[in-house]
């Protein structure tokens, strides 16, 4: 119960010893506090899940949240609170992309209603008044960059070979606003098993590029995806008669032939050539995460930018790396192939890059045409409901 009590003594501390508040019982030993006022405070374990079971709560603090199991939390915690609508405080360290990095992401997009309920911040030690800077100094120089990030900076890092380890959330994330007067394109990765990703892109004059939003289903057919892009993203991509804007441009992987054919068939003017080397497109992506003609030794200007509603692109960034072992901390091969896995954003991006940066990559390609099935056949009913246009 090491953890829980670290939190205990601090209110002992100061309800107890030092008498804040005025005390009915207490007991140092059993982790607990009556006050005065009725209000209680207890310290209880994840090691015991069954001592978490009890009458509703108004308060959590979960103490190193980033070590607890989620279930924890989805079991145990969670209920309790709704009982009394209660309020949950998660306080840790970071400890790599797990259900702690997706709950704070959750408070930093603040534009999604679903997360209306979520803030979340991160305090680096260095705004610690109590800590010397040169205590943080010295440990910058004799812990490894990871650890340092992770332990000193509460960044949410991953030890491993990481393909982008140049991306940084307080540099590629930003807030977008859509732009009817720039450039916009669909970025697409058809799955099925796997993610169906579809990336909202708009291209500045100067060719930054500014990723808006993201699509990220499993089990969807294409036709269901431009559904639901077209319900989400409706007035960016369909003009006032339904039918896709002519100034519009979607980005497929040419491999999924049915998926080109079925973006093609709703009336989208699709890109379909797919970059044959892998280890180019990853070049490109370093350029653009890190402009080199306008970065500095100690400055990172990026030429893509992401919007916190991309959690799953921002996830991929921090997870997409080359073959190691057990993700431990190595020397990289960079010759060698990424693994193939948490890479569905980035291969849309890729695809994009080849098709509208085509000079980046030194290769010509040419426009493939495909034979396409009736439209209501792939979605029944959807002509309907969906001006197809001429």
């Amino acid at each position: 119960m090491d953890l829980a009590e670290k939190e205990f003594r601090t209110v002992w501390k100061h309800a107890v010893e030092q008498e804040f508040i005025p005390v009915d019982r207490k007991s140092e030993r059993e982790l607990f506090i009556k006050f005065g006022n009725g209000s209680m405070i207890e310290c209880r374990s994840e090691e015991s899940p069954d001592q978490l079971i009890g009458e509703g709560l108004d308060l959590v603090i979960v103490a190193e949240a980033a070590r607890l199991k989620k279930r924890t939390w989805d079991q145990y915690l969670r209920p309790a609170l709704a009982d009394r609508q209660g309020r949950a405080l998660f306080s840790s360290t970071p400890r790599g992309f797990n259900w702690f990095h997706e709950f704070y992401l959750r408070g930093q997009d603040n534009d999604n209603p679903d997360n209306a309920w979520w803030e979340s911040w991160t305090v680096p030690s260095r705004e610690n008044p109590i800590l010397p800077p040169e205590e943080i100094e010295d440990a910058r120089k004799t812990t490894s960059p990871e650890a340092f990030m992770q332990e000193w900076e509460a960044k949410f890092i991953a030890y491993g070979g990481l393909v982008f380890p140049e991306f940084d959330e307080n540099i590629h994330v930003r807030a977008q606003n859509f732009n009817p007067l720039l450039r916009t394109s669909l970025w697409v990765d058809p799955g099925m098993a796997a993610p169906y990703c579809v990336l909202l892109v708009q291209i500045t004059p100067e060719e930054e590029v500014r990723v808006v939003d993201e699509i990220y289903l499993t089990q969807k057919t294409t036709a269901q995806i431009i559904s639901v892009a077209e319900q989400k993203w409706g007035p960016y991509i369909i003009n006032d008669y339904g039918n896709p804007r002519d100034e519009l441009t979607v980005v497929v992987d040419k491999a999924a032939a049915e998926a080109v054919a079925t973006w093609r068939l709703r009336g989208y003017h699709t890109l379909s050539e797919k970059p044959t080397n892998i280890a180019k497109g990853i070049e490109v992506h370093h350029m653009f995460l890190r402009d080199p003609m306008r970065s500095t030794a100690s400055k990172t200007v990026p030429r893509i930018t992401y919007d916190p509603r991309c959690i799953n692109a921002i996830k991929e960034h921090n997870l997409y790396h080359y073959p190691d072992d057990a993700r431990k901390r190595v020397e990289a091969n960079s010759t060698e192939r990424p693994v193939d896995v948490d890479n569905h954003t980035i291969d849309a991006v890729r695809y994009g890059y080849f098709n509208l940066f085509p000079e980046l990559f030194n290769e010509s390609f040419r426009t493939v045409t495909h034979e396409y099935m009736d439209w209501n056949d792939l979605v029944p009913g959807l002509a309907e409901r969906v001006s197809l246009g001429d």
